[in-house]
């Protein structure tokens, strides 16, 4: 099975339209079949998102690490007004965020672009949110959660999804180790909501 970081040539057949909403917002999006949550969008950024939207106080500006289509990214922009710039390591899901953006007309000076993990990324973020690409390995996420801390300004926050079968508790372990500190925002269905602040 392919996973879905691994780039794929695509034929237009491959691509498709589906609606979905979250938070009370209705989006349409452009996907494709070898994105992840292909036609929906799964439980784990749901309840992201809604943590997000009534534990987190967001503000400047953030990152929507492993954006896929665009789906946490995009409702960041329009449920709260912020700028957050949107990557991922798949051209194709770069691709797609970009025209959800349009096709939802969601307008801001967020940028979207292809960067492998912080290898294409300039400067540093108010805030990261992340569904993380756990099928990746474990030392490729950790490395991710180090460039999270490196990539954030003093005050800075990352807040996260991950089941608990996937790995929870290493991965809390992990970012305690990092940020001397993490948070259980939420735990629903087996995933959890976890978060942490840069504070030096």
């Amino acid at each position: 099975m392919q996973h879905y970081f691994i780039e794929k040539q695509h034929s237009p057949n491959d691509y498709f339209e589906f609606e979905d909403t979250i938070a009370d917002m209705k989006f349409k999006f452009r996907s494709c079949d070898s994105i992840f949550s292909k036609d929906e969008i799964d439980e784990g950024t749901r309840t992201l998102l809604d943590t997000i939207f009534t534990k987190v106080d967001l503000k400047g500006n953030g990152l929507d690490l492993g954006c896929g289509y665009g789906v946490i990214g995009m409702s960041i922009i329009k449920k709260l007004g912020l700028n957050c710039d949107m990557l991922d390591v798949n051209g194709t899901a770069v691709e797609l965020a970009r025209h959800n953006l349009m096709l939802n007309g969601v307008r801001s000076g967020s940028k979207v672009f292809k960067s492998n993990g912080f290898e294409g990324v300039e400067g540093k973020y108010d805030f990261i949110v992340t569904n993380p690409p756990i099928k990746t390995g474990k030392a490729l996420l950790f490395e991710l959660m180090q460039g999270c801390f490196d990539h954030l300004n003093e005050g800075g926050t990352l807040t996260l999804v991950i089941r608990k079968s996937h790995g929870e508790e290493s991965l809390k372990k992990k970012l305690t180790e990092i940020f001397g500190n993490c948070e259980i925002l939420k735990r629903n269905k087996g995933f959890y909501i976890l978060h942490s602040t840069r504070t030096v």
